[in-house]
């Protein structure tokens, strides 16, 4: 078997015909400054090669129905295993994935409730029997000959709507017949029910009288009973015995079903606990958790108007037809109650306003009618009616309008009046009330997903089960322990299987992955990781590489490209690509041991090994002033009740392990406050007493990792703003040589401009076959250059626009020079270590890092004097080698001496010791963090002996020759 992968002749992207060996079985890191072409080398070569391989020894049937990639620019690679990547992408847009549905976990969770789940009556909550249909069969054949039996199944009304609509169920399953608090009524009947008042409604399924051939009957009975209305509960009454037979109904429902509901549970199956089944998931959110739901706030058009003069959304209410419904009560509503409808909104009282918004509640009134009421509304006047409320109408609209196919103008209506919220019905739970009487160990499944990891682990070391059921229960459990201590391995300890995956971050989402793939035990794999240690504490990065170890240990090779100096330590093998990003990178700068980069001179990942370079610390830190932001009683997520002021015109770090509350703290609670006064009202905040500061604020800007674009034409030059100057100066050039060529024509998104009209200014035709990867062609009629040949004749200094796009932003700052303006953006660029970019490069290739610097960018080139904003970085470190870093703690300094405020939340040790304030969250993770544990300077909060973040901090300190001074510990 061979000892090495074997990489020969790669020149994938800026790859210079390199050849590579990497020991198998081993864990090698792939190191290098930001765009020297590590992840070409890791991804697009090894992993793109290895994928290729194995999709290509599929039949053409298979082939046909997956995409196929792309060979990559390499002539060969020797040793190649199947292949996984585990990229740091977060690309979990699915609100119905959790971390129970990632690590499958929740499936095993499901099994375990529908095979050793024990119920509670739904009405009383006394202990019941689950059965199956069999046993129910059996037990009502012990009945004396003759009995006659009814068959009934409990119903539920729909959340926020009429009973009616609960019976036009009904009926459409074929029911007729029902109890209502124990009255039996024919839904063919006419029925006024009390819409706020609850009943205990039930169906009669069947009648049945008991025989010997009743089995066909009685099962087809239940199963009908069970699925299509009962909700997995059934009721068996008796309702007479032949004369003189021996029988006692006490025995009969003993250990039977509830003795005083007489309600009995069928065996359920694991989809009963599946909030992606339709059948299990909660009706009235569809299994999110969530639902939109009108705020009153956002129904007001202008306070200031009265209710005739449109002062309500003129959906609801429009000045231009007041013959419609909702009219004729509100005006009804106004002549009964005694308000007037011309008085200003602004000057009604509060009572009326809180009718006019969420109704009556019950009360009636009579309806009026007046010369615009249409003939209908004649018919009922006098009529006693209540008022549902504007919010509830919107709020019954809204349930409409999912139901159907509606236009993009009507959903965009929805979005401006409705906020999300929790469901109110399951109340975030997911699922139908009903499925949260079956319990094991005494907790519900959905207390089973809120539990944190470490929490649940040791509630499964707790657990017994039924000597009946313990040989299955002990094995499912079993599975589920050893899935769940991977992820403790790994420092997700704080996690809860029901969090949402589009709330994880791109680390914890690859970790997670990470995992998976460990519990799977294969071996003679090759795992490609990009960055694990993305998002982590320094306490947590140990594990992550005992973590890597243990998945090597198994006998698989691991290729991981990284930054961080502890994992390229612990590698068994170190290649460094470099030396430079772009153009001036793509060679085998050194490789070996981290002793070998250290010796090796042009090793730059090497130089920060030895310590010959390091990140300074600024020998004076800005005072603090006092403005700040001040946070009062925030308790959203895990958050205790935190006050904490955030200090303005400096630079701030928000730090603490993984789960501490960092994220919540700042992007739930303080931006989106900010967000809400700002910009737009409707963004909801996460739960907290006051915010206040803002005053001393412009606006508030976030630069996260989101990409600049979606389409490939965007692309660093149309988002940072040059392209626009850029095509002016090939206008001009146009209009000097007597071309009739205008601006436009210089975009390759114009249509029938100067772009080519063959690919769509594309640069590329791409072909689609069934069963082989798309085929990408140069485009034959412009070659690659995207333009027609009339456009590209213009000449810029010699060079096309074409030409142009293709430069890299360093040659690019040579090249307009003269141009102050497009000269200073490419500056900013540069200076952020991008200079390696291409100005058309597609904005789909760039990495989220990149995507982060190009915003940083865009901001940085656009600073207005007078104006005082705050800029939130949420880990800008991601995807910088050590050298890049002190690029962007250069710009991130550079805003604050403009007059800005920078808060950063961050794991980086070199970037937390440069700032002016720090503010650690902890101590720990989940429940056991959420406060502030220390704030200061950073040699402040290192004295701290409570915070973790301070401990590392010290040791970062040492080495970079700061003087550790003694911190209070303030919270």
């Amino acid at each position: 078997m061979k000892k090495y992968i074997e990489v020969r002749g790669a020149r994938q992207n800026n790859l210079k015909n390199i050849d590579v060996n990497i020991p198998r079985d081993k864990l090698t890191v792939i190191t290098g400054v930001s765009g020297s072409g590590k992840s070409s080398l890791a991804f697009d070569v090894i992993y793109g090669e290895g994928q290729r391989r194995f999709l290509d020894s599929l039949s053409t049937y298979a082939k046909s129905r997956m995409n196929q990639v792309k060979k990559p620019e390499v002539d060969f690679v020797f040793g190649l295993s199947p292949v996984i990547a585990i990229e740091q992408k977060k690309g979990i847009l699915n609100p119905r994935s959790t971390v129970g549905t990632m690590t499958d976990i929740y499936d095993f969770l499901r099994l375990l409730f529908a095979s050793t789940g024990e119920a509670a009556c739904p009405l009383c909550d006394h202990p019941i029997p689950i059965r199956s249909s069999l046993q129910m069969i059996e037990h009502i054949q012990k009945l004396p000959e003759g009995t006659e039996l009814e068959v009934l199944a409990p119903v539920y009304k729909l959340y926020g709507e009429t009973y009616e609509t609960t019976f036009d169920e009904i009926r459409a399953k074929g029911f007729r017949t029902l109890l209502i608090d124990g009255v039996r009524t024919n839904l063919s009947d006419q029925l006024e029910l009390e819409e706020e008042a609850e009943y205990h409604i039930e169906i009669v399924v069947d009648k049945v009288i008991v025989k010997p051939d009743i089995y066909k009957v009685l099962n087809k009975t239940i199963e009908n009973s069970l699925s299509l209305v009962g909700e997995g509960f059934i009721r068996f009454e008796i309702m007479s015995t032949p004369e003189g037979a021996a029988f006692d109904a006490k025995t009969f429902y003993a250990q039977f079903a509830c003795p005083e509901h007489h309600l009995t549970m069928g065996e359920p199956q694991a989809q009963y606990f599946s909030f992606n089944d339709s059948d299990s998931a909660c009706r009235t959110c569809s299994g999110l958790g969530t639902f939109m739901r009108a705020e009153a706030r956002f129904l007001v058009r202008d306070k200031n108007k009265s209710i005739n003069g449109g002062a309500i959304e003129p959906k609801l209410l429009s000045t231009s037809s007041k013959g419609t419904w909702i009219w004729g009560l509100v005006k009804s509503m106004a002549k009964h109650y005694g308000f007037n409808l011309d008085v200003p909104l602004k000057d009604m009282a509060e009572p009326v306003l809180d009718m006019l918004y969420y109704g009556t509640k019950g009360e009636r009134f009579p309806f009026f009618t007046d010369e615009s009421s249409t003939k209908t509304q004649f018919r009922h006047e006098g009529k006693m009616m209540n008022f549902a409320g504007f919010v509830h109408i919107i709020n019954w609209w809204y349930k409409l309008f999912l139901n159907r196919q509606s236009s993009q103008g009507e959903s965009d209506f929805y979005k401006k009046v409705m906020i999300e919220h929790t469901c109110p019905d399951c109340e975030g739970k997911k699922l139908k009330p009903q499925r949260f009487c079956v319990r094991v160990g005494g907790a519900d499944i959905h207390e089973w997903s809120v539990m944190p990891l470490s929490e649940l682990r040791s509630f499964l070391t707790r657990l017994t089960f039924k000597e009946t059921k313990a040989h299955v229960g002990g094995q499912i459990t079993k599975e589920i322990q050893n899935r769940l201590d991977l992820l403790l391995d790994i420092g997700l300890h704080y996690l809860s299987l029901g969090r949402r995956s589009d709330t994880i971050s791109g680390g914890e989402a690859q970790r997670i992955r990470l995992s998976t793939q460990i519990s799977s035990g294969l071996m003679g794999m090759l795992y490609v990781l990009d960055e694990p240690s993305i998002g982590l504490h320094a306490r947590d990065s140990d594990r992550m590489i005992q973590t890597l170890k243990k998945l090597r240990d198994l006998g698989n090779t691991i290729i991981v490209v990284e930054h961080d100096v502890d994992t390229i330590r612990s590698a068994d093998h170190i290649i460094e690509i470099g030396p430079g990003p772009g153009s001036s990178g793509g060679r085998m700068i050194a490789e070996g041991t981290a002793e070998h980069l250290a010796a090796a001179p042009e090793s730059v990942t090497g130089a920060f090994l030895s310590g010959t370079r390091i990140i300074e610390i600024p020998s004076v830190r800005r005072p603090l002033t006092r403005m700040a932001i001040q946070i009062r009683g925030a308790r959203a997520n895990n958050l205790q009740h935190v006050d904490v002021d955030i200090p303005l015109g400096v630079l701030v770090c928000i730090t603490g392990v993984s789960g501490s509350g960092k994220s919540t703290l700042v992007n739930e609670v303080m931006c989106k406050q900010l967000f809400s006064i700002f910009h737009d009202a409707r963004i909801k905040p996460g739960e907290h007493d006051s915010l206040t500061g803002h005053e001393h604020l412009t606006g508030i800007i976030t630069i996260n990792q989101s990409p600049i674009g979606r389409s490939t034409r965007s692309n660093p030059a149309t988002y940072v703003g040059f392209f626009d100057r850029i095509r002016e100066l090939f206008a001009e050039e146009a209009g000097a040589a007597g071309s009739p060529l205008t601006k436009n024509d210089f975009s390759f998104n114009q249509k029938n401009g100067g772009r080519c009209e063959n690919c769509q200014g594309e640069g590329i035709i791409v072909t689609q076959l069934q069963f082989m990867p798309d085929v990408e062609a140069v485009c034959p009629a412009c070659k690659g250059a995207r333009f027609n040949d009339e456009v590209l004749e213009i000449r810029l200094k010699g060079k096309s626009v074409a030409d142009v796009l293709d430069m890299s932003i360093e040659e690019a700052v040579a090249f307009f020079e003269e141009q102050s303006y497009i000269q200073h953006k490419l500056k900013v660029l540069h200076q952020l270590g991008l200079g390696y970019l291409r100005l058309g490069q597609s904005s789909t290739t760039l990495s989220g890092g990149e995507a982060q610097r190009i915003k940083l960018a865009y901001e940085l080139s656009k600073i207005k004097r007078g104006s005082h904003n705050l800029y939130v970085l949420d880990e800008p470190t991601t995807g910088l080698h050590l050298s890049d870093i002190q690029k962007l703690i250069d710009c991130m300094q550079q805003l604050v001496d403009a007059g800005h405020s920078v808060l950063v939340i961050e794991h980086h040790l070199d970037l937390i010791k440069v700032a002016d304030h720090v503010i650690d969250m902890g101590p720990d993770g989940g429940r056991n963090g959420g406060t502030v544990v220390a704030e200061g300077t950073p040699e402040q909060v290192a004295g701290v002996e409570q915070s973790l973040t301070g401990k590392y901090l010290r040791q970062s300190l040492d080495q970079s020759g700061g003087e550790v001074k003694v911190g209070l510990l303030l919270h």
